[in-house]
């Protein structure tokens, strides 16, 4: 805590305190020179001198006190970006995890009220389990297959959602998540005098019947002509519409229902006068009104699935989003007031407490409020970033729908009105989409139950609430009580907040130049001829060569001083992700008068600064000077290493395991691998910038659905992209992944199959089709000719597998030409290179071949499948395998859907050939993913890769366009799915080759070992 005031008695630091430090010094004089030293007054030089020393030491204490934000500061008072001092809304927050999290989420979008979120694997339905996912799932276990047909064991899938929206209500609109258009007080000819309000029940956004209005926007309807007829008390319209779009004509006919909430007393407005002043203007108008509606209602939802996609859990899904359904609920009783009340005002606060009752409001709230509440840092902070302000979690967990309305508690909430007396003859009324009371639950006096998935809505029009002063009944003016409900709405909410502070800043310092240094020869007494002031012209030699002398003396502590104050100021480079060349740091004192005198030169005359603190390098891999006097280069690696270690331990992450692999591993000698302490700062460097990041999408997965702002397909977040799961990401820097391709990290989604310099070229009559591969000067001709250019094709890929992954490169010598060759495990040449004239030549072809096609091919990443995303969307998919218990007896073994990743990996590349590194990656797998989820790792050869990547990519195309239109992309994601899917469960791990060797070479390599090799030829 800051203090405004001087202690009278401070505290001090052994380091600030002179005297504590001059008691320190005299105790080690005494200890250490007792017996040759008895003289330690003040005028004694040695005393002086460490007087001297200690004062020093008070002004490095002084600044090591310093504020941190002081230490880390630049001259402009800012502290760089690069100090991994992430803000709380950077490293605190993360991607939606819970349901809460996802409301705030969607709560968050300009247009929703509030947001509500059904994860359950099925929903009860008239006592009958209906199941979540789009189609039911069964069991067969005597046929141990998934099946369409019905069994006794169904088959819930989780991790799916279903979403339901409840939009604002829009001052000219109403309310969004129906389709009702009100008309207040329309000109009716004669009925001029009392209040006439009308509701016209168009069909909702979603409605089936008004789709293709909803296909481009904006729509407006031209040639609009109504109808109306009348059953019983129910008035409907007929609306024809017609309308374009583009330079298609479409023409549409709506037939919405007429409620005629309010009209004149003794009156009665019925299908003739409706028809009378419906007139085409006038029903164009409504029209236009309404249309406008359903596309703001429609524009809203889709932001909702744009901005849940890019939000999306690992291994969940969203099988709908739409929005709330409305149950109209009115209001009868007598209520009485006392005589002095305002009746406008209390009515006001009766539909107000009502209103907030059905539906408790979402308020968002100040980061200061927040914190004024009692909040802490990391609870306020905690779920996704909003733009619009924070939301109290425990407010939204009071948010849920509501399945049952009681009367004792409305009862409550109007008691608690100042002014009532008494509430009497409380009535509950429900009432249908048709505008008529629901059969059962009119006139309930205590409960009234709110069916699955709606929400209750407040009628004003159709309650009635009669208020009595003395005995006497009194109706208050409609438009007073309106006008007190919109201002007490607007008073008491807590709307969404823009241009607000949503973040804790990092604090501002004072910058203090901390390097600057003055020499301890300046506090010595001018009679010591060492400071500024000098000796007198009249000083002998020897008294200038005593002075000297001390001086020289004297530097090694000035030396000392001044770089422990160069080692402060650089304090923000040691701890930041900069690139540096050094973690010692030093300093030229050029304020001792004639200090050159006191340094040796060097035969080319260059002083101690020109060598050396002009030269501070530590990173060069030739040793310099400053190496040779401050800091080599191991060691700079060593605390370079160090001090990025301490800052990833901030974050509890650390790299100790990859590394000690990497120290304990090699692909080919089996001895110490090369991997340099350079690359790993490299790697660590990396990590931390990139972490904001992958903490925030630690449990994030990948966009399937990612759309432009007009809502079409972003296709370039489709392939060759940064759009993969938060854990791809974070997985391919703690395995050191290393992309081939400049500029492309290697967590992109990406080929990764490798088909190096490859052309397929023909000649012949007929033409035969050959591969031809090109490294350098040198080329590789396969020696299987293929009758058609595809079946080279197909068949290349198997080919690529042989030369990445086998060892088996051979020379032979035809006539007098050498030949390389590429030997199969049956011994067949499956290549030849061009002729070389000696065995020398084609040693260094090969040899230049292997080097340029393995690192060309060298391309390591991964490729992240969630399963939920491969679940069937009707009964015409094809079903995941499973392996069932004969008996039924299961152990979540009947769900290959739920929860499930499979993570497929390139076996070539000499990274992953190891099987110790394989078990290290495959431990960091299953420790990064959620723990919920269960995660297969397959790592698989060229020829797999290749056709898995390719119906991976088709795959990914296709779910994309699938979401975007579900009735015309189903067929396509249909086949890409089945074909997905068959690939993804029969691909297999593949493992180094090992070799049996005999008892007299029982010292051999890569012996056989069980599950991690295969076996390949017999060694004599």
């Amino acid at each position: 805590m800051d203090k405004d005031f001087i202690d009278k008695n401070p505290v001090l630091t052994t380091d600030q305190d002179y005297a504590a430090l001059r008691a320190k010094g005299l105790h080690y004089i005494e200890e250490l020179s007792h017996k040759y030293w008895t003289d330690y007054n003040e005028h004694d030089p040695g005393i002086t001198i460490m007087e001297a020393l200690c004062y020093a030491i008070t002004e490095l204490g002084y600044r090591i006190d310093l504020p941190m934000q002081d230490l880390l500061t630049n001259p402009d008072g800012t502290i760089p970006d690069t100090q991994t001092l992430y803000t709380a809304k950077n490293i605190l927050t993360q991607s939606p995890l819970t349901i809460d999290d996802y409301r705030k989420l969607l709560i968050d979008i300009v247009g929703v009220e509030n947001a509500w979120l059904t994860a359950v694997d099925y929903n009860t339905v008239n006592g009958v389990n209906i199941a979540v996912n789009e189609v039911p799932i069964y069991a067969d276990c005597s046929a141990d297959t998934l099946s369409y047909t019905v069994t006794p064991h169904p088959v819930y899938l989780s991790g799916l959602y279903q979403v339901l929206l409840d939009l604002d209500d829009d001052d000219q609109l109403g309310d969004l998540n129906n389709g009702e258009v009100q008309i207040l007080n329309p000109v009716f000819g004669a009925f001029t005098e009392g209040e006439v309000s009308l509701t016209i029940v168009f069909p909702i956004w979603n409605d089936p019947s008004v789709e293709k209005l909803l296909l481009a926007s904006p729509v407006k309807a031209v040639n609009v002509s109504a109808t109306f007829s009348a059953a019983g008390s129910i008035i409907t319209a007929t609306i024809n519409v017609k309308y374009s779009i583009g330079s298609a004509h479409y023409t549409i006919t709506l037939i919405p229902i007429v409620n005629i909430d309010l009209q004149p007393a003794d009156q009665t407005i019925g299908p003739a006068e409706l028809a009378n002043f419906f007139t085409p203007e006038f029903t164009a108008q409504v029209v236009n009104l309404y249309l406008l509606k359903i596309q703001k209602a429609k524009n809203i939802v889709q932001k909702a699935i744009r901005r849940l996609n890019e939000n999306r859990n690992l291994c969940e899904d969203f099988v709908s989003v739409t929005t709330i359904k409305d149950e109209e609920i009115a209001f009868c009783c007598d209520i009485d007031i006392t005589p002095s009340t305002d009746m406008s005002e209390v009515q006001a606060e009766v539909f107000f407490a009502i209103e907030e009752y059905l539906n408790p409001p979402v308020n968002f709230y100040l980061l200061s409020e927040m914190q004024a509440m009692g909040y802490t840092t990391d609870e306020i902070f905690s779920g996704p970033v909003l733009k619009h302000g924070f939301i109290d979690t425990v407010q939204l967990e009071q948010t849920q729908l509501k399945t049952e309305i009681y009367a004792s508690e409305i009862i409550s909430l109007i008691m608690n009105i100042e002014g009532v007396l008494a509430v009497r003859s409380f009535r509950m009324t429900k009432y249908g989409t048709d505008d008529q009371p629901v059969t059962g639950e009119t006139n309930k006096s205590w409960c009234m139950p709110i069916t699955l998935g709606c929400k209750p809505v407040f009628s004003e029009t159709k309650s009635k609430m009669v208020f009595y002063k003395n005995q006497f009944p009194y109706l208050p003016n409609m438009d007073e009580v309106n006008d007190i409900l919109r201002w007490l709405r607007a008073t008491r909410a807590h709307n969404k907040l823009s241009g607000h502070e949503d973040d804790i800043p990092i604090p501002s310092g004072t910058y203090f130049p901390l390097d600057s240094y003055t020499s301890i020869e300046e506090l010595f007494p001018v009679t010591y001829g060492i400071g500024q002031p000098g000796l007198p012209p009249t000083a002998t030699d020897q008294r200038r060569a005593q002075a000297k002398q001390l001086q020289a003396y004297l530097l090694l502590y000035d030396q000392l001083l001044a770089d422990f104050l160069s080692q402060l100021a650089n304090a923000k480079e040691l701890f930041s992700t900069d690139t540096t060349v050094q973690t010692y740091y030093a300093q030229f004192i050029d304020s001792v008068k004639n200090i050159m005198l006191i340094y040796k030169q060097d035969s080319s005359s260059k002083t101690i600064n020109e060598l050396v603190m002009q030269n501070q390098d530590s990173a060069a891999t030739t040793v310099n000077d400053w190496q040779a006097l401050y800091e080599k280069n191991e060691l700079f690696l060593n605390r370079r290493n160090s001090f990025l270690d301490h800052l990833m331990s901030r974050f509890a992450e650390s790299f100790n395991e990859y590394v000690l692999l990497m120290y304990s591993l090699d692909y080919t000698t089996q001895q110490e691998t090369g991997i340099t302490l350079a690359s790993m700062i490299e790697d660590k460097i990396q990590f931390l910038q990139d972490y904001p990041v992958m903490s925030y999408e630690r449990g994030r997965a990948y966009n399937y659905f990612p759309q432009k702002h007009d809502f079409t397909i972003d296709t370039l977040k489709l392939w060759d992209t940064d759009n993969v799961a938060g854990v791809e990401r974070k997985l391919s820097h703690l395995g050191g992944f290393k992309s081939n391709i400049p500029g492309v990290e290697a967590y992109f989604r990406r080929f990764l199959y490798c088909i190096g310099n490859a052309t397929i070229t023909s000649s012949g009559t007929p033409a035969k089709y050959n591969f031809v591969f090109t490294e350098g000067a040198n080329a590789l001709t396969s020696v299987k000719s293929y009758n058609t250019n595809a079946q080279a094709q197909k068949a290349l890929p198997a080919f690529m597998d042989l030369l990445l992954t086998t060892d088996n490169y051979a020379i032979t010598q035809t006539g007098i030409n050498w030949n390389v060759y590429v030997v199969d495990n049956n011994g067949v040449n499956q290549a030849i290179s061009n002729n070389f004239t000696s065995e020398a030549d084609a040693e260094t072809a090969m040899a230049q071949f292997i080097s340029t096609f393995s690192t060309m091919c060298d391309n390591e990443g991964l490729h992240l499948i969630e399963h939920i995303l491969l679940r069937p969307r009707d009964n015409t998919f094809d079903l995941a395998p499973v392996c069932l218990d004969p008996n039924c007896d299961f152990c979540g073994d009947e769900d290959p859907y739920s929860f499930r990743i499979s993570v497929v990996m390139p076996y070539w590349p000499a990274h992953f050939r190891s099987m110790a590194f394989r078990e290290y990656f495959e431990d960091i797998v299953r420790q990064e993913v959620p723990a919920h989820t269960i995660v297969k790792v397959c790592w698989i050869n060229d020829e797999s890769m290749y056709e898995f990547e390719r119906e991976y990519k088709a795959w990914i195309t296709a779910l994309a366009n699938y979401s975007l239109d579900k009735v015309t992309g189903l067929h396509k994601f249909e086949v890409a799915n089945n074909k997905l899917l068959k690939l993804l469960f029969s691909l297999h791990s593949e493992y180094p080759v090992a070799t049996l060797h005999d008892c007299e070479d029982s010292q051999g390599t890569n012996p056989v070992q069980l599950g991690k090799t295969v076996l390949g030829s017999y060694k004599t």
